[in-house]
């Protein structure tokens, strides 16, 4: 029996803006210890086949800390006897030839033996090893950049070698699951039927599932941690596989950094009296409070444009970042009821302000031509000195 885990967008070395030092460092250990999990487990089953499906790193050139942990992981990994088979995600790839050196700094772990790493967009020389008298041919092609649209894979070349078991990596997104507002490539299902082999591993979306289609079976893996508000109703974890005759599929979670979206509306907020809005707002918060946690505070709706009055909102921030390891307040979708802003020159709808602010471009537009002139000028002058 063949045995295999396979995960995929641990996205080691994530940076965070809005996070202080010390904050995104220990962001970064949570997102070490999901990986580190997957590993753990790989071992104390004694798999054969370690498998991740891209986007191992959030950067092309990540830290050299992050390096040299995935370096000792390997490590373990090697001296249980698992072999590790890695591809490039979007993340790992760099965008261009001169980011990074032009190469992803995954092959730093092939050339120190510790991984077979495919590193080509769109042509792939399979691995077979021998398990148990049975044939394993491993292949897989990294993510490339480029590819905005359409189907990534309509330059394919693959001919699997002949093998018991072909397992196939790469990392787009699949029709019929993709989430509500993706922007991307995506690789139709009849591309998927009829890419040659038994068993196909789709890095890229972070929610797992896995499907039958025509003769194979599609993994999608999944993210090992929740790293944007909005991801935090997905499962975490990686997929344990043993095959025989025919694969037995098993989902594991593991446990994450714990992260919430708190989302009030104004109609709510508008039944408690002025002057106790602020207590039922921090009292809202301090109800979901966990000092390990990630928490986002949405306030959504219409509402009297004098609500921000009443609510010291630099105050809400700091109790909020007392109570939890990281808050952030959101109020994109809060709405004002009237849309009249105050300025200097008397009340202009908002409308009128930017009706003023067009006219006031338009009659600048020579003098704003020569200074785009003069920015074009400049640009092209320090690009031919850094070349």
């Amino acid at each position: 029996m063949v045995k295999m885990v396979i995960c995929a967008d641990t996205h080691l070395n994530a940076y965070y803006a809005k996070m202080r030092p010390e904050q995104l460092e220990r962001r970064r250990e949570y997102l070490r210890k999901a990986f580190q999990q997957v590993v753990d487990f790989a071992i104390g089953e004694k798999v054969d086949i370690f498998l991740h499906a891209g986007d191992l790193f959030d950067m092309p050139d990540p830290r050299y800390l992050e390096v040299i942990y995935v370096f000792r992981e390997l490590m373990r990994l090697q001296s249980a006897g698992i072999k590790t088979f890695i591809i490039g995600g979007t993340h790992d790839i760099p965008k261009t030839r001169y980011e990074a050196g032009g190469a992803p700094g995954l092959l730093i772990f092939e050339v120190a033996n510790l991984a077979k790493v495919f590193r080509n967009f769109y042509s792939t020389q399979p691995e077979v090893i021998d398990l148990d008298g049975k044939n394993i041919a491993i292949a897989g092609v990294s993510c490339d950049p480029r590819v905005r649209e359409g189907n990534p894979l309509q330059a394919l070349d693959f001919t699997p070698p002949k093998a018991d078991l072909v397992i196939f990596m790469l990392h787009y997104a699949i029709e019929g699951k993709i989430p509500s507002r993706y922007e991307g490539a995506v690789i139709p299902l009849t591309q998927l039927r009829e890419l040659p082999c038994d068993i196909l591993i789709a890095g890229h979306l972070h929610p797992h599932s896995h499907f039958e289609i025509g003769d194979k079976y599609v993994i999608i893996p999944g993210a090992t941690e929740h790293f944007n508000f909005g991801e935090e109703k997905n499962e975490c974890g990686f997929y344990y596989v043993e095959w025989e005759n025919k694969p037995k599929i098993q989902y594991h979670r593991i446990s994450t950094q714990p992260m919430r979206t708190l989302a009030l509306n104004m109609e709510e907020i508008n039944l408690q009296p002025k002057d106790e809005r602020f207590r039922f707002l921090l009292s809202r918060i301090k109800e979901v409070s966990h000092p390990e946690q990630l928490l986002k505070f949405k306030i959504y709706g219409e509402g009297e444009r004098e609500f921000l009055q009443y609510i010291p909102l630099t105050r809400l921030w700091e109790e909020g970042n007392a109570s939890n390891f990281y808050f952030e307040i959101d109020l994109k979708e809060l709405k004002f009821k009237d849309s009249v802003i105050a300025t200097t020159g008397g009340t202009h709808s908002i409308k009128e302000e930017i009706e003023q602010a067009a006219k006031g471009i338009k009659e600048k537009k020579e003098e704003l031509s020569e200074l785009l002139e003069e920015a074009l000028h400049l640009a092209l002058s320090k690009w031919e000195e850094a070349r």
